[in-house]
Protein backbone atom coordinates (compact mmCIF):
# COMPACT_ATOMS: atom_id res chain seq x y z
CA UNK A 1 0.00 0.00 0.00
CA UNK A 2 1.18 3.18 -1.04
CA UNK A 3 2.37 5.86 1.86
CA UNK A 4 0.31 8.94 1.78
CA UNK A 5 2.10 10.65 4.55
CA UNK A 6 3.98 13.79 3.28
CA UNK A 7 5.69 15.95 5.87
CA UNK A 8 6.33 19.82 5.24
CA UNK A 9 8.16 21.88 7.16
CA UNK A 10 7.34 25.88 7.21
CA UNK A 11 3.91 26.95 6.48
CA UNK A 12 4.72 30.04 4.52
CA UNK A 13 3.79 30.47 1.09
CA UNK A 14 5.63 27.77 -0.32
CA UNK A 15 4.59 25.03 2.31
CA UNK A 16 0.63 25.83 2.25
CA UNK A 17 0.91 25.92 -1.34
CA UNK A 18 2.82 22.67 -1.16
CA UNK A 19 -0.09 21.22 1.87
CA UNK A 20 -2.40 22.72 -0.64
CA UNK A 21 -2.13 21.10 -4.12
CA UNK A 22 -0.99 17.51 -2.23
CA UNK A 23 -3.77 17.52 -0.09
CA UNK A 24 -5.79 18.38 -3.14
CA UNK A 25 -4.27 14.82 -4.55
CA UNK A 26 -5.54 12.82 -1.40
CA UNK A 27 -2.06 12.68 0.28
CA UNK A 28 -2.16 12.88 4.14
CA UNK A 29 -0.10 16.08 5.04
CA UNK A 30 1.44 17.25 8.43
CA UNK A 31 2.76 21.28 8.61
CA UNK A 32 5.01 21.94 11.15
CA UNK A 33 4.79 25.46 11.37
CA UNK A 34 7.05 27.92 14.35
CA UNK A 35 3.93 30.77 14.08
CA UNK A 36 0.52 31.22 15.22
CA UNK A 37 -0.82 31.31 11.78
CA UNK A 38 0.31 30.37 8.05
CA UNK A 39 1.15 32.52 5.60
CA UNK A 40 5.16 33.86 6.52
CA UNK A 41 5.68 37.61 5.34
CA UNK A 42 2.35 37.11 3.48
CA UNK A 43 -0.08 36.95 6.44
CA UNK A 44 -2.27 39.99 6.66
CA UNK A 45 -1.84 41.64 10.44
CA UNK A 46 -3.70 44.91 11.67
CA UNK A 47 -2.22 48.48 13.32
CA UNK A 48 -5.11 50.28 14.76
CA UNK A 49 -7.49 48.69 12.40
CA UNK A 50 -5.45 48.86 8.94
CA UNK A 51 -4.34 45.78 7.23
CA UNK A 52 -1.06 45.08 5.70
CA UNK A 53 1.42 42.73 5.41
CA UNK A 54 5.47 42.41 5.26
CA UNK A 55 4.95 45.06 2.61
CA UNK A 56 3.02 45.95 -0.46
CA UNK A 57 1.74 41.94 -1.71
CA UNK A 58 0.25 42.56 -4.53
CA UNK A 59 -0.23 39.09 -6.59
CA UNK A 60 0.24 39.07 -10.58
CA UNK A 61 1.14 36.37 -12.88
CA UNK A 62 0.87 36.00 -16.55
CA UNK A 63 -2.63 34.64 -17.57
CA UNK A 64 -6.38 35.05 -16.87
CA UNK A 65 -8.13 33.63 -14.18
CA UNK A 66 -8.10 30.22 -16.05
CA UNK A 67 -4.22 29.71 -15.23
CA UNK A 68 -3.64 27.30 -12.55
CA UNK A 69 -1.41 29.59 -10.55
CA UNK A 70 -3.99 32.22 -10.84
CA UNK A 71 -7.09 29.96 -10.58
CA UNK A 72 -6.00 29.25 -7.20
CA UNK A 73 -6.67 31.98 -5.95
CA UNK A 74 -9.81 33.37 -7.22
CA UNK A 75 -11.02 29.82 -6.25
CA UNK A 76 -9.73 30.11 -2.48
CA UNK A 77 -11.44 34.29 -2.15
CA UNK A 78 -14.47 33.16 -4.20
CA UNK A 79 -13.16 35.71 -6.57
CA UNK A 80 -13.63 38.41 -3.93
CA UNK A 81 -10.58 40.71 -5.37
CA UNK A 82 -9.67 43.44 -6.10
CA UNK A 83 -7.70 44.28 -9.58
CA UNK A 84 -4.96 46.96 -9.11
CA UNK A 85 -3.25 49.25 -11.18
CA UNK A 86 -0.28 50.21 -9.22
CA UNK A 87 1.36 54.01 -9.19
CA UNK A 88 5.16 54.06 -8.18
CA UNK A 89 7.75 56.75 -7.80
CA UNK A 90 11.44 57.37 -6.78
CA UNK A 91 12.48 60.00 -4.66
CA UNK A 92 16.14 61.33 -5.88
CA UNK A 93 17.18 63.34 -2.84
CA UNK A 94 20.44 65.25 -4.85
CA UNK A 95 17.34 66.43 -7.26
CA UNK A 96 15.02 66.94 -4.57
CA UNK A 97 12.42 65.56 -6.66
CA UNK A 98 10.38 62.50 -7.71
CA UNK A 99 10.03 60.45 -10.50
CA UNK A 100 7.93 57.71 -12.29
CA UNK A 101 9.12 54.22 -10.96
CA UNK A 102 10.47 52.42 -12.97
CA UNK A 103 12.94 54.98 -14.64
CA UNK A 104 10.90 56.87 -17.90
CA UNK A 105 13.03 58.34 -20.85
CA UNK A 106 10.57 61.07 -20.44
CA UNK A 107 11.66 62.18 -17.28
CA UNK A 108 15.02 62.14 -17.83
CA UNK A 109 15.09 66.13 -19.54
CA UNK A 110 13.62 67.29 -15.55
CA UNK A 111 16.99 65.56 -14.72
CA UNK A 112 20.49 68.06 -13.93
CA UNK A 113 22.54 65.85 -15.52
CA UNK A 114 20.35 65.43 -18.79
CA UNK A 115 22.85 66.41 -21.70
CA UNK A 116 25.10 63.47 -20.09
CA UNK A 117 22.16 61.02 -19.72
CA UNK A 118 21.18 61.32 -23.20
CA UNK A 119 24.88 60.72 -24.55
CA UNK A 120 24.89 57.55 -22.36
CA UNK A 121 21.86 56.00 -23.36
CA UNK A 122 23.11 56.35 -26.96
CA UNK A 123 26.31 54.17 -26.17
CA UNK A 124 24.17 50.81 -26.77
CA UNK A 125 21.05 51.88 -28.47
CA UNK A 126 20.19 51.90 -32.12
CA UNK A 127 18.95 55.21 -33.86
CA UNK A 128 15.15 54.46 -32.68
CA UNK A 129 16.77 53.92 -28.80
CA UNK A 130 16.09 50.32 -28.99
CA UNK A 131 18.73 48.21 -27.01
CA UNK A 132 21.35 46.32 -29.20
CA UNK A 133 21.48 43.07 -27.43
CA UNK A 134 25.22 42.11 -29.03
CA UNK A 135 26.44 45.00 -27.34
CA UNK A 136 25.17 44.32 -23.85
CA UNK A 137 26.23 41.93 -21.12
CA UNK A 138 24.73 38.55 -20.40
CA UNK A 139 22.17 38.05 -17.98
CA UNK A 140 22.81 35.39 -15.51
CA UNK A 141 26.46 35.46 -16.37
CA UNK A 142 27.26 39.00 -15.49
CA UNK A 143 27.08 41.19 -12.63
CA UNK A 144 24.40 43.83 -11.60
CA UNK A 145 26.39 46.85 -11.89
CA UNK A 146 27.76 45.77 -15.43
CA UNK A 147 24.40 44.90 -16.96
CA UNK A 148 22.43 47.80 -15.89
CA UNK A 149 25.27 50.12 -16.45
CA UNK A 150 25.55 49.26 -20.07
CA UNK A 151 21.73 49.34 -20.47
CA UNK A 152 20.97 52.67 -19.03
CA UNK A 153 24.77 54.34 -18.22
CA UNK A 154 26.36 55.28 -15.53
CA UNK A 155 24.27 58.47 -14.17
CA UNK A 156 21.25 57.21 -14.09
CA UNK A 157 22.67 54.06 -12.72
CA UNK A 158 24.07 56.13 -9.84
CA UNK A 159 20.90 57.90 -9.77
CA UNK A 160 18.37 54.84 -9.12
CA UNK A 161 20.05 52.11 -8.82
CA UNK A 162 23.62 51.82 -7.45
CA UNK A 163 22.69 52.56 -3.76
CA UNK A 164 18.86 51.54 -3.65
CA UNK A 165 20.30 47.83 -4.39
CA UNK A 166 23.82 47.68 -2.33
CA UNK A 167 21.35 48.92 0.47
CA UNK A 168 18.48 46.34 0.07
CA UNK A 169 21.13 43.33 -0.26
CA UNK A 170 23.72 44.94 1.14
CA UNK A 171 26.16 43.73 -1.88
CA UNK A 172 27.63 46.89 -4.20
CA UNK A 173 26.17 46.12 -7.82
CA UNK A 174 29.49 45.28 -9.15
CA UNK A 175 29.30 42.32 -7.04
CA UNK A 176 25.78 41.49 -7.01
CA UNK A 177 24.66 38.28 -9.53
CA UNK A 178 22.31 39.15 -12.23
CA UNK A 179 20.61 35.49 -11.87
CA UNK A 180 18.27 36.91 -9.54
CA UNK A 181 14.89 37.84 -11.00
CA UNK A 182 13.25 41.14 -10.10
CA UNK A 183 9.96 43.01 -9.83
CA UNK A 184 9.09 44.09 -13.21
CA UNK A 185 10.07 40.87 -15.21
CA UNK A 186 7.12 39.37 -17.09
CA UNK A 187 6.97 41.03 -19.94
CA UNK A 188 10.30 39.18 -20.46
CA UNK A 189 11.18 35.94 -18.35
CA UNK A 190 7.49 34.67 -18.98
CA UNK A 191 6.24 36.27 -22.19
CA UNK A 192 5.79 34.29 -25.48
CA UNK A 193 4.93 34.89 -29.24
CA UNK A 194 2.59 32.84 -29.64
CA UNK A 195 1.16 29.67 -27.55
CA UNK A 196 4.00 26.94 -28.90
CA UNK A 197 6.93 29.02 -28.22
CA UNK A 198 8.95 28.50 -25.57
CA UNK A 199 9.19 31.44 -22.77
CA UNK A 200 11.43 34.26 -24.40
CA UNK A 201 13.77 35.14 -21.24
CA UNK A 202 15.59 37.82 -20.03
CA UNK A 203 17.81 38.52 -22.56
CA UNK A 204 17.56 42.30 -24.03
CA UNK A 205 16.14 43.46 -21.16
CA UNK A 206 15.77 47.27 -21.08
CA UNK A 207 14.77 48.81 -17.36
CA UNK A 208 14.39 52.32 -19.79
CA UNK A 209 10.85 52.69 -19.91
CA UNK A 210 9.45 54.34 -23.27
CA UNK A 211 5.76 54.45 -22.37
CA UNK A 212 3.97 55.50 -18.86
CA UNK A 213 4.76 51.87 -16.82
CA UNK A 214 4.68 50.39 -14.17
CA UNK A 215 5.51 46.76 -12.20
CA UNK A 216 2.85 44.65 -13.45
CA UNK A 217 2.11 46.88 -16.65
CA UNK A 218 -0.11 44.71 -18.97
CA UNK A 219 -0.37 41.68 -16.82
CA UNK A 220 -4.13 41.58 -16.71
CA UNK A 221 -4.40 39.28 -13.37
CA UNK A 222 -3.15 41.51 -10.77
CA UNK A 223 -5.10 41.46 -7.43
CA UNK A 224 -5.24 41.50 -3.80
CA UNK A 225 -7.70 39.91 -1.71
CA UNK A 226 -10.98 41.95 -0.25
CA UNK A 227 -10.49 39.81 2.96
CA UNK A 228 -6.63 39.91 3.33
CA UNK A 229 -4.28 36.83 2.61
CA UNK A 230 -4.71 35.23 5.74
CA UNK A 231 -8.17 33.06 4.26
CA UNK A 232 -6.21 32.07 1.96
CA UNK A 233 -3.23 30.13 3.28
CA UNK A 234 -5.92 28.78 6.28
CA UNK A 235 -8.32 27.36 3.40
CA UNK A 236 -4.66 26.14 2.24
CA UNK A 237 -3.75 23.86 5.27
CA UNK A 238 -7.43 23.14 5.31
CA UNK A 239 -7.09 19.86 4.94
CA UNK A 240 -3.68 19.24 6.72
CA UNK A 241 -2.84 18.81 10.23
CA UNK A 242 -1.19 21.88 11.23
CA UNK A 243 1.27 21.37 14.10
CA UNK A 244 2.84 25.04 16.10
CA UNK A 245 6.66 24.08 16.43
CA UNK A 246 9.65 24.76 15.72
CA UNK A 247 12.23 22.89 13.67
CA UNK A 248 15.80 22.30 15.31
CA UNK A 249 17.36 20.46 12.32
CA UNK A 250 17.88 17.01 10.99
CA UNK A 251 19.88 14.41 13.43
CA UNK A 252 21.45 11.24 12.44
CA UNK A 253 21.72 12.25 8.78
CA UNK A 254 23.94 9.61 7.50
CA UNK A 255 22.14 6.19 9.38
CA UNK A 256 18.66 6.92 10.72
CA UNK A 257 17.73 10.69 9.32
CA UNK A 258 14.79 12.40 11.48
CA UNK A 259 14.19 16.13 12.06
CA UNK A 260 14.15 17.25 15.28
CA UNK A 261 11.90 19.94 16.84
CA UNK A 262 11.80 22.81 20.09
CA UNK A 263 9.35 20.40 21.50
CA UNK A 264 11.37 17.12 20.93
CA UNK A 265 8.87 15.77 18.60
CA UNK A 266 11.09 13.35 16.02
CA UNK A 267 9.49 13.70 12.73
CA UNK A 268 11.34 10.07 10.97
CA UNK A 269 12.04 10.57 7.09
CA UNK A 270 11.22 6.81 6.43
CA UNK A 271 7.33 7.61 7.98
CA UNK A 272 7.03 9.73 4.89
CA UNK A 273 6.35 9.52 1.40
CA UNK A 274 8.07 12.98 0.84
CA UNK A 275 9.42 15.52 3.32
CA UNK A 276 9.31 18.66 2.01
CA UNK A 277 11.75 21.83 3.62
CA UNK A 278 10.09 25.02 3.02
CA UNK A 279 12.47 27.01 5.72
CA UNK A 280 15.67 28.33 5.43
CA UNK A 281 18.26 25.20 3.98
CA UNK A 282 21.19 25.96 6.51
CA UNK A 283 18.47 26.10 8.99
CA UNK A 284 17.12 22.44 8.00
CA UNK A 285 20.90 21.24 9.29
CA UNK A 286 20.49 23.48 12.78
CA UNK A 287 23.23 25.90 10.93
CA UNK A 288 23.21 29.31 9.80
CA UNK A 289 25.65 29.99 7.39
CA UNK A 290 23.96 31.30 4.41
CA UNK A 291 23.38 35.23 3.93
CA UNK A 292 20.12 36.84 3.83
CA UNK A 293 19.49 40.57 4.08
CA UNK A 294 16.34 41.01 6.17
CA UNK A 295 13.36 43.72 6.68
CA UNK A 296 12.15 46.27 9.05
CA UNK A 297 8.54 47.38 8.55
CA UNK A 298 7.76 50.59 10.41
CA UNK A 299 4.08 51.27 10.96
CA UNK A 300 3.52 54.76 10.89
CA UNK A 301 -0.08 56.04 11.65
CA UNK A 302 -1.01 59.16 10.60
CA UNK A 303 -3.97 60.42 12.40
CA UNK A 304 -6.89 62.93 10.34
CA UNK A 305 -4.97 62.39 7.72
CA UNK A 306 -7.04 60.40 4.69
CA UNK A 307 -4.26 60.56 1.94
CA UNK A 308 -0.85 61.13 2.55
CA UNK A 309 1.03 60.08 -1.28
CA UNK A 310 0.87 62.56 -4.43
CA UNK A 311 -0.93 61.13 -7.40
CA UNK A 312 -2.40 58.55 -6.03
CA UNK A 313 0.95 56.69 -4.97
CA UNK A 314 1.03 53.13 -3.68
CA UNK A 315 4.83 53.49 -2.81
CA UNK A 316 7.75 55.54 -2.89
CA UNK A 317 11.04 54.18 -3.28
CA UNK A 318 14.19 56.09 -2.02
CA UNK A 319 17.58 55.64 -4.01
CA UNK A 320 19.93 57.44 -2.22
CA UNK A 321 21.27 56.18 1.13
CA UNK A 322 18.43 56.74 3.25
CA UNK A 323 17.84 54.48 6.07
CA UNK A 324 14.18 53.05 4.65
CA UNK A 325 13.79 51.72 0.39
CA UNK A 326 10.62 52.00 0.14
CA UNK A 327 7.75 53.64 1.88
CA UNK A 328 4.26 52.29 1.30
CA UNK A 329 0.69 53.62 1.93
CA UNK A 330 -1.17 50.46 2.55
CA UNK A 331 -4.72 51.83 1.87
CA UNK A 332 -4.08 52.13 -1.59
CA UNK A 333 -4.04 48.68 -2.25
CA UNK A 334 -6.28 47.15 0.46
CA UNK A 335 -9.16 49.75 0.20
CA UNK A 336 -9.55 50.41 3.88
CA UNK A 337 -11.77 52.97 4.64
CA UNK A 338 -10.85 55.21 7.42
CA UNK A 339 -10.46 59.22 8.28
CA UNK A 340 -6.82 57.89 9.19
CA UNK A 341 -3.68 56.37 6.45
CA UNK A 342 -1.24 53.93 7.72
CA UNK A 343 2.27 54.07 5.86
CA UNK A 344 4.72 51.66 6.16
CA UNK A 345 8.36 52.15 6.19
CA UNK A 346 10.41 49.46 4.79
CA UNK A 347 14.14 49.28 5.96
CA UNK A 348 17.11 46.86 5.41
CA UNK A 349 18.54 44.93 8.43
CA UNK A 350 21.33 42.30 8.60
CA UNK A 351 21.13 39.18 10.69
CA UNK A 352 21.60 40.15 14.63
CA UNK A 353 19.66 43.26 14.20
CA UNK A 354 17.59 42.11 16.82
CA UNK A 355 19.62 42.17 19.18
CA UNK A 356 19.87 46.26 18.78
CA UNK A 357 16.21 46.58 20.13
CA UNK A 358 14.21 46.24 22.96
CA UNK A 359 13.31 42.97 23.23
CA UNK A 360 9.35 43.81 24.37
CA UNK A 361 9.35 45.64 20.59
CA UNK A 362 11.13 42.85 18.96
CA UNK A 363 8.56 40.17 20.49
CA UNK A 364 5.75 42.42 18.89
CA UNK A 365 7.14 43.26 15.80
CA UNK A 366 7.90 39.34 15.13
CA UNK A 367 4.24 38.75 16.58
CA UNK A 368 2.79 40.97 14.11
CA UNK A 369 4.99 40.56 10.91
CA UNK A 370 7.04 43.65 10.80
CA UNK A 371 10.60 41.75 11.77
CA UNK A 372 12.36 39.45 9.46
CA UNK A 373 16.31 38.91 9.68
CA UNK A 374 15.67 36.50 7.14
CA UNK A 375 13.52 37.88 4.23
CA UNK A 376 15.61 37.46 0.71
CA UNK A 377 18.51 35.60 0.32
CA UNK A 378 21.61 37.25 -1.31
CA UNK A 379 22.61 36.56 -4.40
CA UNK A 380 26.61 36.49 -4.68
CA UNK A 381 28.58 33.63 -6.18
CA UNK A 382 30.23 32.41 -2.46
CA UNK A 383 26.45 32.41 -1.11
CA UNK A 384 25.68 29.90 -4.22
CA UNK A 385 28.51 27.61 -3.55
CA UNK A 386 27.73 27.43 0.15
CA UNK A 387 23.52 26.49 -0.46
CA UNK A 388 24.47 23.64 -3.40
CA UNK A 389 26.64 22.73 -0.44
CA UNK A 390 23.62 22.23 1.58
CA UNK A 391 21.77 20.36 -1.23
CA UNK A 392 24.45 18.04 -2.40
CA UNK A 393 24.58 17.81 1.45
CA UNK A 394 20.95 16.16 1.39
CA UNK A 395 21.21 14.08 -1.23
CA UNK A 396 21.54 11.21 0.81
CA UNK A 397 17.94 11.30 2.07
CA UNK A 398 16.06 10.30 -0.61
CA UNK A 399 12.93 11.71 -0.12
CA UNK A 400 14.04 15.25 1.21
CA UNK A 401 12.61 17.96 -1.86
CA UNK A 402 12.58 21.62 -1.44
CA UNK A 403 10.57 24.28 -2.54
CA UNK A 404 10.00 28.23 -1.89
CA UNK A 405 12.17 30.76 -1.97
CA UNK A 406 13.96 30.23 1.36
CA UNK A 407 14.93 26.65 0.50
CA UNK A 408 15.69 26.63 -2.88
CA UNK A 409 17.60 30.43 -2.66
CA UNK A 410 15.78 32.09 -4.95
CA UNK A 411 14.39 35.71 -5.10
CA UNK A 412 11.16 35.10 -5.50
CA UNK A 413 7.74 36.28 -5.11
CA UNK A 414 4.47 35.27 -3.97
CA UNK A 415 3.35 34.06 -7.75
CA UNK A 416 6.66 31.87 -8.16
CA UNK A 417 6.49 30.60 -5.30
CA UNK A 418 3.07 29.03 -5.25
CA UNK A 419 4.29 28.31 -8.73
CA UNK A 420 6.99 26.07 -7.24
CA UNK A 421 4.94 24.48 -5.37
CA UNK A 422 2.18 23.56 -8.07
CA UNK A 423 4.83 21.99 -10.34
CA UNK A 424 5.91 19.95 -7.68
CA UNK A 425 2.53 18.33 -6.80
CA UNK A 426 2.41 17.55 -10.69
CA UNK A 427 5.02 15.00 -10.15
CA UNK A 428 2.43 12.94 -7.79
CA UNK A 429 0.08 10.90 -8.38
CA UNK A 430 -3.66 11.41 -7.07
CA UNK A 431 -3.83 8.77 -3.90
Amino acid sequence: MQNRKMLILGGGVAGSSMAYYLSEKGYDVTVVEKNSRVGGLARTCHYSGHPYEFGPHIWFWPGGKDDPINNTIVKLTNDELFHIDRRLFTYVESDRRKYRYPVHYQDVDQMPEREQIHRELREHRDEQLKLIDEQLPELGHCKFAEYFEAAIGATLYQKFMANYTWKMWNIPGDELETSMVWADRFRHAYSKADDKAPSRGVRGYDPLKFEDHTLGKGIAFQVYPKHGWNAVWSAMVGRSTVVRDHVVGIRDEHKQPYILTASGEKYRFTDYHTVFCSIDIDSLWGEDTLPYTGRMMIPLLIPGLTSAFPDGAESLHYSSCEFQTRVTEMKVITRHESPDTLILIEVPILPGAGRCFPRNAIDYALENNLFAEKAYPQQSEQAFATYHAYVDRGKKIPNLRYVGRHAEFKYWGMPETVNSAYQKALEFEAV
